[in-house]
């Protein structure tokens, strides 16, 4: 008899379905054992805003699109501070939600890092608009190089990829901003601190161990910041830029743009320069999930049937990662099988059309998930809220 074997990469999170069903049986099985399972260590949900369905409060099965901060226009070049459609951004691109339900934004042209607040109230938390530079510091004294992703932790620090630094800058609720690792200088090298060295890092994600975890870009490599600080080449190999799955080692990635980690230590990539999702499994084994290496293109199925282009920012919501395709102007859904679907937008068709789904996008970058259940998405020059069906 033939044994039975899953697609590369797939029995990895096939294993995260039965430790999840485990968990269940044990904790419904009565008696003197119990098992906890937590799926979100943040806040409930976000307080009602009035132009936003919530959840879930929100009418069974509603799905849309809905304007969160800024506006629909032909050129929005600025960043304003104010609420709701009042406010402006100036290349938003990535996002990140806290448990509290405040979203931040990585400002890349203003070289800002925003804050908006449940009731859609947008205020400049660290940097000075169109000031780029690089300092640390309180607030507006702060100076950023084009800001591109970001993760807040629970105690609400905000770690920022500081991509034209090539740095990692760590920002406190408060708007304090600090040096965590790199020179501020192009290159790729281990260690603490200033002797770290980073190549336009874009991607960055909070392991449940505390680690940081870094899509180096310009280096082609993913790279792991520990709690002492120190920075470690997980995988890649730095100026070489390739696709090869197999051992850490011997991986190589293009251009990786963003990373998220489940709670199974799993490492998800957007490997934008490769058109494709990528992950390192908690043994260093790098799979490919979505997309074929060097084909940007669009259609959804499995493993080696679906195609993406450029994607650039990611996010895992239990067992279903959500991405930016940006090449496509769409968000993707990869389920637990590793089958990819269309969560919203029209592929090919850059514009902004809110409200029911498939909606409209343009060029979306950042995507986070939110404490409510619905994702926070960068297009354009807007943040907008995505319910999605499931």
């Amino acid at each position: 008899m033939k044994a039975f074997t899953f697609p590369t990469g797939t029995w990895p999170r096939r294993l995260r379905r039965l430790s999840l069903l485990l968990a269940l049986a044990v904790a419904g099985c009565g008696g003197e054992v119990g098992l906890g399972f937590v799926w979100f260590s943040g806040g409930d949900h976000w307080d009602d805003h009035p132009d936003w369905p919530s959840w879930p409060d929100r009418p069974q099965g509603a799905t849309g699109l809905f304007p969160i901060a800024g506006d629909i226009c032909g050129v929005c070049s600025v960043s304003r501070d104010g609420t709701g459609s009042a406010a402006r951004f100036s290349d938003p691109q990535g996002i990140a939600a806290d448990g509290a339900g405040n979203l931040y934004v990585a400002e890349g042209s203003a070289a800002t890092i925003r804050k908006i607040t449940p009731q859609g109230v947008v205020s400049t938390l660290a940097g000075s608009a169109g000031a780029p530079g690089n300092a640390d510091g309180s607030g507006a004294v702060a100076r950023f190089n084009t800001p591109t992703r970001l993760k807040a932790d629970a105690d609400g620090n905000l770690y920022v990829t500081d991509s034209g630094n090539s740095a990692i800058r760590r920002v406190t609720a408060a708007g304090v901003a600090s040096t965590l690792a790199g020179s501020g200088v192009c290159g790729s090298s281990d260690g603490s601190g200033a002797q770290a060295q980073f190549c336009n890092p874009k991607g960055i994600a909070l392991d449940r161990h505390g680690n940081l975890w870094v899509a180096d870009t310009g280096n082609h490599t993913v790279r792991r910041i520990d709690l002492q600080g120190r920075v470690t080449t997980v995988a890649g190999a730095p100026g070489v830029c390739g696709s090869a799955d197999g051992a850490s080692a011997g991986a190589r990635f293009c251009n990786p743009q963003d990373v998220t980690v489940d709670q199974w230590d799993n490492v998800y990539v957007a490997d934008t320069g490769n058109s494709t999702v990528r992950m390192i499994a908690p043994d260093g084994r790098v799979s490919t999930l979505a997309g074929l290496p060097g084909q940007c293109a669009y259609l959804d199925g499995s493993p080696g049937v679906s195609r993406l282009c450029s994607p650039s920012g990611i996010d895992v919501d239990g067992n279903d990662l959500y991405v930016a395709d940006t090449g496509n102007a769409t968000i993707r859904r990869i389920n637990l099988d590793n089958v990819t679907s269309t969560v919203a937008g029209v592929a090919g068709q850059n514009g902004i059309v809110l409200g029911a789904l498939p909606g409209g996008l343009d060029r979306p970058i950042g995507v986070a998930l939110a404490p409510d259940g619905s994702l926070a998405l960068t297009t354009h020059n807007l943040v907008v809220k995505l319910l999605a069906a499931h």
